[in-house]
């Protein structure tokens, strides 16, 4: 006896859901990504270095912060993937938990272990660096990858 296809995206559990936003992230454009992620932290470097200072913690917070917005916008603007980014487009805020929640690590670790914001200073940056980019992913999905969607093809997950 065979176990029943899963058909509603209700059905995945929230760890069937990390493991498909893991796996829609291979479809993600990361050399765009990286491109944005290299501006935008060269970017703010210039500014703070126009400023009269160094921040380059910060410099890198805003980068790594740039890099997961425009994987995860990308993925959700992108036609074509598989079945697991066809699932990332029909669920937008959900696949984004991963983009912001990989920024939030990430941006965490640099602020604590480069900067000296601390434990406290490094979570409350950590925290609207990640919700920035859970934002910008959940928002590009939800404006645009309705209309992006390859109807030709059968749906998965």
């Amino acid at each position: 006896m065979s176990a029943p296809p899963r058909n509603h995206d209700s059905d995945l559990t929230r760890r069937d859901e990390l493991a498909v936003s893991g796996g829609a992230l291979a479809d993600v454009p990361w050399r765009i990504a990286a491109g944005a992620g290299v501006v935008v932290a060269g970017g703010d470097l210039l500014l703070h270095l126009l400023g009269g200072h160094l921040a380059l913690p910060s410099d890198l917070s805003a980068g790594i912060m740039a890099l997961f917005a425009v994987a995860g916008a990308g993925l959700m603007l992108r036609k074509q993937g598989s079945r697991a980014a066809r699932w990332a487009r029909r669920n937008p805020w959900r696949f984004a938990v991963l983009p912001g929640a990989a920024t939030a690590i990430l941006v965490f670790v640099l602020a604590v272990v480069a900067g000296s914001s601390g434990l406290i200073g490094g979570t409350f940056t950590a925290l609207w660096h990640g919700a920035v980019a859970f934002g910008v992913t959940g928002l590009a999905g939800a404006a645009f990858a309705g209309r992006r969607e390859d109807k030709s093809r059968p749906t998965g997950y």
